[in-house]
């Protein structure tokens, strides 16, 4: 189509926005599933589809605890070239809206809410808020704007009599979770695939972009990886007053936070652009009551970025750092330990402590030495017990990943101090179209293209980035090289290919190039967050239609 051909499309944005924002759908709880009714009614009453009622549905996720589905609209034209337009369809909780929650998911009422509290917003928020230029709620921004754009133009497109080429809607779950959604749809994409005779040629996201220049947008050309490495630290108990007996394992854990957290050597740097530094996101102890006994364990997982860096990079990376940080711990504990016995004018020895960081993989096979078929049994039991705890919300695959740890410790002789690091869920790997070998100018120009397009139309600039750093399900849409990663992650990750899976094998003969064209959005998962409105009802919807319109040539 083209911008005459879209004009008004701006009220039947504004509709279906503020439908969809008024619809509940919390990641991960039961009001997710809300949603996928909307879709369903959207599809079902327009023409097209009354006539083609085959071209929509839902798939459901596999042994899904909400009973979620992955949500689907075709458009057919001729030809197999196809181009999917995707967009995850939960959002996270409004716990920060505290007194405000009412209004969190009405706009309207919320922004006067919000203005008799203006003075208490921070300055930009307030700024915006005054202007009237963006609108406040969630989900506004992240992602239900561009929800609403991609079901408007699924509407004009259905009403076209004949076009080059067909475009596949897909709203997903789960994405600010763990991607339940995106990690089942490949499965749909196969089935649909082979239904239609489909071939995808790009997949086109519409996550909301941030912005560092208010006058400048950002076309992504990619999305980050992300990577959970964990580091559970195994101690020796003793009582508090007897300290040089035992080995805290706090201590150690603590020093390899330190060592990690925003440890730059961990981050990526490519073409101008950087993955954000790791962050701790867990640390716990294994104590569930007060005594005066050192605990006997301490663990916990960052997050790490990724644009480059497989997980066998990183996992080494963190395996030289532990190791650093247990052999000064040891000298560290023995200087003390001699100037606290001089001082008592008696001898000492040294401690009794080495250094030993262990894989998941490697804790695992000394287990299954010790006690071959007891322990394969009586490990399969414990994952079948943990499924159950899963499914019905008692535990999270993060608690699961460190109880099958600690659980294989039972079958553990040597009960020396020792680090044991490996992968929690979920896994991201990083994509971008400057990754791909021989790419097409058709895709890998389509960028600048969208640039001068927007420059001549809209007088406004936009910039290209390689890499969505705000992590988005494009990540499963490209991989090379499955077979390699679908090792590392059997060899360090406990729950892989039982708890937790993703069909990298698929992913790779499915993969294709990707874009992110959404619009300007702030405060992400914060009660300010906010859509800008002439991205929402204006530009987008005409910037994602004149890439649609390039890649059908």
């Amino acid at each position: 189509m083209g911008i005459e051909e879209l004009i008004g499309i701006d009220r039947e944005i504004e509709k279906i926005f503020y439908e969809l924002v008024g619809i509940r759908s919390d990641t991960n709880t039961i009001y997710e599933k809300s949603i996928e009714a909307y879709f369903v009614d959207f599809f079902s009453e327009l023409d097209y589809y009354k006539a083609n009622s085959n071209y929509y549905g839902t798939y459901p996720i596999p042994e899904d605890s909400y009973t979620r589905a992955v949500s689907w609209g075709l458009v057919k034209g001729r030809g197999a070239a196809t181009v999917i337009l995707l967009n995850h369809n939960d959002v996270v909780d409004i716990e920060d809206f505290k007194v405000l929650k009412p209004y969190a998911y009405s706009p309207r009422e919320l922004e006067k809410e919000l203005c008799n509290i203006r003075q208490e917003l921070p300055k930009e928020a307030r700024e915006d808020l005054e202007s009237g230029g963006y609108i406040f709620g969630r989900g506004t921004a992240d992602m239900k704007a561009g929800i609403a754009i991609q079901l408007a133009l699924m509407k004009r497109y259905s009403q076209l009599s004949s076009f080059h080429g067909n475009i596949l809607f897909l709203s997903v779950p789960d994405e600010e979770n763990l991607s339940a959604g995106m990690r089942s749809a490949t499965a749909l994409l196969e089935i649909l695939k082979e239904r239609h005779g489909l071939d995808y040629i790009m997949i086109i996201n519409s996550e909301p972009h941030q912005r560092t220049q208010k006058s400048v947008g950002v076309i992504s050309e990619g999305s980050v990886g992300k990577i959970m490495p964990f580091v559970y630290v195994r101690g020796y108990l003793s009582h508090a007053g007897k300290v040089f007996e035992g080995f805290n394992p706090i201590s150690l854990l603590s020093d390899i936070v330190n060592r990690t957290e925003l440890n730059l050597s961990l981050s990526d740097f490519i073409e101008g652009e950087a993955s954000p530094p790791p962050t701790w996101l867990c640390f716990k102890d294994s104590k569930s009551h007060y005594d005066v006994s050192m605990p006997l364990s301490a663990w916990g997982y960052m997050s790490v970025h990724t644009l480059t860096k497989n997980p066998v990079l990183v996992m080494d990376s963190i395996k030289d750092i532990c190791v650093k940080a247990f052999t000064v711990l040891i000298d560290t504990m023995n200087e003390k330990f001699r100037i606290f016995r001089e001082r008592l004018s008696k001898g000492i020895e040294p401690l009794p402590w080495e250094v030993k960081v262990v894989t998941y993989r490697e804790l695992y096979e000394e287990a299954e030495t010790n006690n071959k078929d007891r322990f394969r049994r009586d490990y399969k039991t414990a994952l079948e017990e943990a499924a159950e705890k899963l499914k019905h919300g008692q535990k999270s695959l993060a608690d699961i990943n460190f109880e099958m740890i600690d659980f294989i410790f039972n079958y553990i002789s040597d009960m020396s101090p020792r680090v044991v690091i490996g992968l929690a869920p979920p896994y991201y790997p990083s994509v971008s179209n400057i990754n791909i070998k021989g790419l097409d100018k058709k895709y890998s120009e389509l960028a600048e293209d969208i640039i001068k397009f927007a420059q001549e139309h809209f007088q406004q600039h936009y910039m290209r980035e390689f890499f969505y750093t705000g992590i988005s399900d494009l990540s499963y849409t490209y991989m090379e090289n499955s077979n390699i990663v679908i090792k590392s992650l059997s060899e360090n990750m406990p729950l892989f290919g039982s708890l937790y899976s993703i069909p990298l094998d698929k992913i790779e003969k499915l993969s294709m190039p990707c874009l992110n064209i959404g619009p300007w959005g702030k405060d992400f998962h914060k009660l300010t967050e906010r859509v800008y409105k002439e991205d929402l009802f204006y530009r987008t919807p005409l910037i994602l239609d004149y890439a649609i319109s390039k890649l059908f040539g």
